[in-house]
């Protein structure tokens, strides 16, 4: 019987357009999009760690000021679903060191910024690469490495994100309280230079539309069973952010730990989160279904299981560290699920995927924190647990639609 998600033999997802053979492999570009990615998540996020000091240093309340988030995860969106069909025929490598680019004088802009105006004005730059990137990164690791290392490969691009979770907000934080904020932000202009460098050294050329379907993302969404798989990564994405977010106010006021209790627990949400970036390439190519449909599953539970980590705090640090595993394994999974699903659209895909990834962001803010104001943390904590059972439902439903009709 034939795998529902299997890649046809010879497909796209083996082809390069570097003139290297199938077989090789080209890890210090994979290593530059890893830089890349931690550079990106890490001048998104670093405002989280410093608002109250940039809000006092451009005289703003800190509620206006946490509106730079909002503002770069809906530009993000809006360029994720916009650039791969206006940039089609356009050589990756050059899109990607543009993405680059942009971000290093979106920071520069930050750091300069006298004005709430200037700083909007930096954050829909920074959002137009960080939705450009995203939007790409799937269908340039395809063609980077052969179709049985992708999986291996997304592991270590993701591994970026929770490098730049893990150091980026605290070190932010301190040099901040150190340095001033704008600092903070000149020094990450920097280490993005050093990133652009080792990109444009490293990364082949990739070129635009040769896998492309004609049909574009509304295409894409009429195959049988995609509808329903982008619908479960959309909720599995707001699940796991309405949880990740009003984390530290579940350990606050739910849990009541002291500020060395969150600061472990942190440390122990890092590290699961690293080591679930770091396997899950080993793991999806070995038991690919089997992790799509039980990372849901196993969510689900280790949401419901935290209700009871205020009367068993052993119990809740072991929680907060699954969660952070199964967190990191998210991207990592439905990256790979597009490269076998969607091997011959990764472009479209990767902008819905990209699009996903920022509608998630800002619902999932908006959704906890309504309910958290209204009923409390429990009622988040259900409710992202409901989010992960109609996931596991409609990936489950995804996979017999894509099996009957192959």
């Amino acid at each position: 019987m034939t795998d529902a998600v299997d890649l046809p033999a010879g497909s796209a997802g083996e082809q390069t357009t570097s003139g290297r053979p199938s077989g090789s492999s080209n890890w210090w570009a994979i290593f530059s999009m890893m830089l890349g990615v931690a550079a990106l998540i890490s001048a998104e996020l670093l405002p989280v760690s410093m608002l109250t000091q940039m809000a006092e240093g451009l005289s703003i309340s800190a509620g206006v000021a946490g509106q730079m988030i909002s503002v770069t995860a809906a530009t993000a969106m809006m360029a994720g679903l916009l650039i791969p069909g206006l940039f089609k025929q356009t050589d990756r490598r050059r899109l990607i060191l543009c993405f680059t680019a942009m971000m290093i004088v979106a920071c520069l802009i930050t750091a300069a910024a006298q004005s709430i105006w200037l700083l909007m004005a930096s954050r829909v730059v920074l959002g137009i690469a960080i939705g450009g990137f995203w939007a790409l990164l799937t269908a340039v690791a395809m063609q980077l490495v052969p179709a049985a290392r992708v999986a291996a490969a997304f592991s270590i691009i993701f591994s970026g994100v929770s490098l730049a979770l893990v150091v980026a907000a605290p070190l932010g934080s301190y040099l901040g309280g150190l340095y001033g904020w704008r600092v903070v932000f000149v020094a990450v202009a920097l280490i993005a230079v050093a990133v652009l460098l080792l990109q444009w050294l490293t990364l082949p050329s990739v070129a635009g539309g040769r896998q492309e379907s004609t049909g574009g993302m509304g295409e894409v969404l009429t195959r049988p069973g995609v509808k329903l798989a982008f619908l479960a990564m959309l909720l599995s994405f707001t699940g796991n952010q309405m949880l990740y977010i009003y984390m530290r106010p579940y350990m606050e006021h739910y849990l009541n730990f002291n500020i060395e209790q969150i600061s472990f627990s942190w440390v122990l949400f890092g590290i699961a989160s690293f080591v679930g970036a770091t396997f899950t390439g080993v793991l999806a190519h070995r038991a690919f279904k089997q992790i799509l449909v039980g990372m849901p599953l196993a969510m689900l539970v280790v949401a419901l299981l935290l209700l009871a980590g205020a009367q068993m705090h052993w119990l809740a640090y072991l929680l907060i560290a699954i969660w952070g595993f199964f967190g990191a394994v998210l991207p990592i999974i439905w990256s790979t699920w597009i490269t076998k699903a969607l091997p011959d659209a990764a472009d479209s895909a990767g902008g819905l995927y990209s699009a996903a990834l920022q509608v998630a962001a800002i619902g999932g803010a908006m959704i906890s924190g309504a309910l958290i104001d209204l009923s409390g943390i429990s009622t988040n904590l259900i409710t992202t647990a409901a989010l992960m059972a109609i996931t596991l439902v409609l990936t489950l439903l995804s996979l017999r639609v894509r099996h009957a009709d192959n």
